[in-house]
C-alpha cells in the first residue's frame, strides 16, 4: 500500500469505523479488541479519552493516541509529557520504523497498532466514503413539531426542568457539605460553608478545561490556617501559584517576591505542590489562561478569609432590591494583585488591561454556584423567607448567559428563555433527555412521539 502523509483527523475517522479493518494486532503480535473508542479530545493530551481496549484478553481503560507514523510519538515529545501517562494504545497508520521507534512513557512501553496492516479497503475507497458521509449535523428529531405546541406548555415544562437542574446542582453541594462537616467536625459551621463556596467557585473559574485542577487545588487549602499566615493578597498569590505549580523561574520582581513568600509560608502550611503539566493552556486565549483565573481566585480567597464574603452574599438575597446587580458588583469588585491587570502569564505583558474574571463568568458563577448554594443553606437552616427569595430570583431574573448548547437548543425550540430557570431547564433538557434519547420520558416528546420513530430519526447531538 502506497504510504500517504495523512493527517490525524482523517486517521481518527478510519479508526472509529471498525468496518475499515479487522483482526487487529499490536506490533508484538498481541490480539486487540476495541470495547469502547472513548471520547474525542480536542484539547492537549491524547486524541481519545476514556477508551476501553482488550489486549490478549486483558481489558485496559485509558487513552488512545493517533499518529501518522511510529516516529511521531518521539517527534511530538510525548515521552516526558505526563498528559500521555494514561495512554493504553498508540494507533499509527504506517509502521515502517518498527525496529527504530518504541512509543512509551518514562516508565513503560505503549502497545502499538499499525492500522495500514489490517485495512480491508484501499485508502482511496475509505476517503470516498468519508467524503460522502460527513459527520452528521446536530439536530432534534422533534424540531419540526415543537413549533406547533402551545408555548405556555413548553415554558411550563422548561421551568419544571429548571427546578430539577437547581436541585441537581444543590445535591452536589449538599453532598460535599455533609462530607466536609463529617471530616472537619471541629470547625465552625461558618468555616465549612466558606470552604464549600471556595471549592465550587474555584471549579467554576476553571471552565471546562481547568475545572479539575482548580477543584483539586481548592481542596488542598485549609482556610483557617491560611487566615493566620496570610496578611495580604500577595500572600494568597504566593500560596495559590506555589501550590498549583504554576510559578516559573524568576522573570521579574513580582515573581521573585511570591516565590520567596511561598517558600516561607509553606514551612508552616506544608502543602504538596501540584505539577504545571496538570494545567491546560492548549487552545486557550490569554484572557482565559489559568494564571489570570488564579489571580482572581487569590482575591476571592482573601475576601472569604478577611472580608466576610460568604455572609455578604447571603445578605444580598435577604435584603437587596436588585439581587443580580448587588451580587454582580460584589463579585466583580473582588480586588486582586495589580500585576495581573497588566500580565496574562508570568513575565508576559497583556496588550490591554484585562479583567481576571469577566462579567459572563461572574454571571455563570451566580447561576451555577451561588444560587444552588443559597438553596442548600436556606434548607439547612430552615429559613423559608430566604428560600422563597432565592426561588423568586431564580424564576424571574432575566438570564443573559449564552453558550453553544443554549444557542442550538433555542433554535430548535423556537423560543428565547425568559428567566434563569428557563435557561437552566433548556440545558437540563439537552443533557438529560435529548442526548440520552429519552424522548418517551420527555413531555415534548410525548406530544410528538407518534409522528416519527425515535430509533430511526434520533441523531447524535455533539458540542
Amino acid at each position: 500500500m502506497k504510504k500517504l502523509n495523512l493527517n490525524e483527523s482523517f486517521i481518527s475517522r478510519i479508526w472509529m469505523n471498525p468496518s475499515n479493518y479487522g483482526e487487529l494486532k499490536t506490533t508484538e503480535g498481541k490480539n486487540v479488541e476495541v470495547l469502547s473508542y472513548g471520547k474525542p479530545n480536542y484539547d492537549s493530551g491524547a486524541d481519545f479519552t476514556d477508551s476501553l481496549i482488550k489486549i490478549d484478553g486483558v481489558s485496559y481503560s485509558g487513552d488512545v493516541e493517533i499518529h501518522c507514523s511510529l516516529k511521531d510519538w518521539k517527534l511530538h515529545n510525548h515521552t516526558k509529557n505526563r498528559k500521555y501517562n494514561r495512554v493504553i494504545l498508540n494507533v499509527v497508520m504506517w509502521g515502517e520504523d518498527k525496529d527504530d521507534y518504541k512509543p512509551g512513557t518514562l516508565k513503560r512501553t505503549i502497545p502499538t497498532v499499525v492500522l495500514s496492516e489490517f485495512l480491508n479497503k484501499s485508502i482511496h475507497e475509505i476517503w470516498k466514503e468519508i467524503i460522502n458521509n460527513p459527520v452528521p449535523a446536530s439536530g432534534l428529531p422533534c424540531s419540526d413539531d415543537i413549533g406547533k405546541l402551545d408555548r405556555e406548555f413548553v415554558r411550563d415544562f422548561l421551568n419544571d426542568l429548571g427546578m430539577e437542574r437547581l436541585k441537581y446542582r444543590a445535591g452536589r453541594i449538599k453532598q460535599r457539605f455533609d462530607t466536609c462537616e463529617s471530616e472537619q467536625s471541629k470547625d465552625s459551621s461558618r468555616v465549612v460553608w466558606e470552604k464549600i463556596l471556595l471549592e465550587f467557585v474555584f471549579e467554576a473559574l476553571g471552565f471546562s478545561k481547568n475545572k479539575t485542577p482548580f477543584l483539586k487545588l481548592s481542596r488542598m487549602l485549609d482556610t483557617e490556617k491560611l487566615s493566620v499566615h496570610c496578611d495580604s493578597i500577595e500572600d494568597t498569590d504566593a500560596v495559590l501559584f506555589g501550590a498549583s505549580g504554576l510559578i516559573q523561574q524568576d522573570r521579574d520582581s513580582y515573581v521573585s517576591r511570591i516565590k520567596a513568600k511561598w517558600s516561607a509560608l509553606n514551612k508552616e502550611l506544608r502543602i504538596e505542590s501540584m505539577d504545571r503539566s496538570e494545567w491546560n493552556y492548549f487552545r486557550l486565549r490569554p484572557v482565559n489562561f489559568p494564571t489570570l483565573r488564579m489571580a482572581y481566585a487569590s482575591g476571592f480567597l482573601y475576601e472569604i478569609m478577611k472580608g466576610n464574603l460568604f455572609k455578604r452574599i447571603i445578605f444580598c438575597f435577604k435584603n437587596s432590591r436588585d439581587t443580580m446587580k448587588d451580587i454582580s458588583n460584589l463579585l466583580s469588585g473582588i480586588n486582586y494583585s495589580g500585576y495581573w491587570k497588566t500580565h496574562y502569564d508570568f513575565g508576559k505583558l497583556s496588550g490591554t488591561v484585562k479583567t481576571a474574571a469577566g462579567q459572563s463568568r461572574i454571571e455563570d458563577i451566580i447561576v451555577n454556584v451561588i444560587i444552588p448554594l443559597v438553596y442548600v443553606y436556606s434548607r439547612e437552616f430552615r429559613n423559608e423567607d430566604l428560600f422563597l427569595k432565592m426561588k423568586k430570583f431564580y424564576r424571574t431574573e432575566e438570564d443573559r448567559s449564552d453558550n453553544t448548547i443554549l444557542k442550538d437548543m433555542k433554535k430548535h425550540l423556537g423560543l428565547t428563555p425568559g428567566s434563569i430557570c428557563e435557561s437552566q431547564g433548556i440545558i437540563h433538557l439537552h443533557n438529560f433527555y435529548c442526548t440520552k434519547e429519552k424522548c418517551s420520558e420527555c413531555k415534548i416528546g410525548e406530544k410528538v412521539i407518534d409522528k416519527f420513530s425515535v430509533s430511526d430519526a434520533i441523531r447524535e447531538i455533539t458540542y
